[in-house]
């Protein structure tokens, strides 16, 4: 149904790639070490396929950045790096580096990676080309670079990987718990190799989608990276129940117009997402439970992010009741969204989970279940949720950031 995407840069110069020299990366020579010199423009995200296998978490190249996306009072490196994915294979991955200006402190900058929220799976929905406000998911990316900025301000280094096949070649595993996770893993490694002055010592924080990627990223973290000290997770909001979603779908398709909820409609556009991010694990056809329609609308996905998914013209357009056949079978992909719940790894690692009770996106009820799964696995959870009576799926970014702050210094023993 999918195809792999093409790359825009099939072949880049020999001399692009194995520049004599190096160039070096950050605010000092001590502080950095030597990558191959990075081609500019949108070639930096896809280097030639011969020089992807390699020790995942290792630079392909790297280049410095200058305003966003980057952070204030940082200095800031757009990274290429290498992850493996779910089959196995060598992939590279971009994302955004940042090292706190001045003298790192005894035993190195303490390393936040964040995991982002649901942009989309085209290549211009990754967050590392948000570069102004023609970025398709402007508005949201600035949200979460406001607590990005915190954390820096606060004293920490923060890697932001756009997670595999995001701007890269390849499709977006979106949300493939182990993916997302091997992505925010691996970002940490590669932020090392950039700056030997970033600590071996870090967490992982995501927001919606990246909320599930960090509790799946606590889980495999510290075998990924044995070499690294993970501390804890913190979800905001994480995705969750996605099954269950699908489920209600074709519910509706036997309700018919009745169902047709505003209500209903707010999670609609992740719909097609849920679906191809799935298709990347494989394992089941998607005309096998959707209507003709929807199958017709799946191919959006590839050219739009999620604020034109959300236009009426696309996926919005679609009736509730009009996207899952009511008799459609669902059993392939809900063993593909099941195997990718948050409840389907443990950690006894310290889990932070905050959560908004208005949450129409990421609803409070499902939260409070997979919590609920999680403690009775045995993952030590902190569960925040009932002081954010009136934050929705947005707004818990900012209402929930002196909580997460508070949090991470006291997990880095520095509160």
């Amino acid at each position: 149904m999918f195809l792999t995407k093409t790359s825009r840069s099939a072949v880049l110069g020999a001399a692009a790639l194995l520049t004599a020299g190096s160039l070096l990366l950050g605010c000092s020579s001590t502080d950095t070490v030597a990558a191959p010199q990075a081609p500019a423009g949108l070639d930096f995200y896809t280097p030639q396929a011969e020089t992807v296998p390699g020790e995942h978490g290792s630079v392909i190249w790297s280049r410095p950045l200058t305003g966003i996306p980057g952070l204030a009072n940082a200095d800031n490196h757009l990274v290429l790096y290498r992850s493996v994915d779910p089959k196995g294979e060598s992939v590279a991955v971009s994302g955004v580096v940042a090292v706190p200006r001045g003298e790192a402190p005894a035993g190195g900058w303490p390393l936040i990676s964040w995991a982002h929220g649901t942009t989309g799976i085209a290549d211009a929905c990754a967050p590392s080309r948000d570069t102004d406000e023609s970025y398709p998911a402007h508005a949201y990316i600035a949200r979460t670079r406001v607590v990005q900025q915190r954390l820096l301000d606060a004293g920490y280094a923060v890697a932001m990987t756009d997670y595999q096949g995001l701007g890269t070649p390849g499709r977006h595993s979106y949300l493939i718990g182990e993916a997302q996770a091997r992505a925010v893993t691996d970002i940490a490694r590669a932020a090392r190799e950039l700056a030997p002055s970033i600590s071996t010592r870090w967490a992982t924080i995501g927001h919606s989608q990246g909320g599930q990627a960090a509790i799946f990223t606590n889980a495999i973290g510290p075998t990924w990276a044995p070499e690294l000290q993970l501390v804890g997770a913190a979800a905001l909001a994480p995705a969750n129940n996605n099954g269950s979603r699908l489920a209600l779908l074709r519910a509706a398709a036997e309700l018919g117009p009745a169902a047709d909820a505003p209500e209903r409609r707010a999670a609609l556009p992740f719909a097609p997402l849920v679906i191809a991010g799935a298709e990347t694990a494989g394992g089941f056809d998607p005309a096998a439970f959707l209507t003709p329609h929807a199958v017709d609308k799946l191919k959006l996905v590839d050219d739009n992010c999620i604020p034109a998914l959300s236009t009426r013209e696309q996926w919005t357009g679609i009736g509730v009741h009009e996207v899952v056949e009511p008799t459609g079978d669902l059993s392939g992909i809900r063993a593909v969204l099941d195997a990718n719940e948050p409840t389907a790894v443990r950690s006894g690692l310290p889990l932070l989970v905050i959560q908004g009770r208005r949450d129409v996106i990421v609803v409070p009820e499902g939260t409070d279940a997979m919590v609920a799964q999680l403690r009775a696995a045995g993952t030590p959870v902190d569960y925040r949720t009932d002081e954010y009576a009136d934050a929705d799926h947005r707004a818990i970014l900012e209402s929930g950031l002196d909580t997460l702050l508070t949090w991470t210094d006291t997990h880095f023993g520095r509160a």
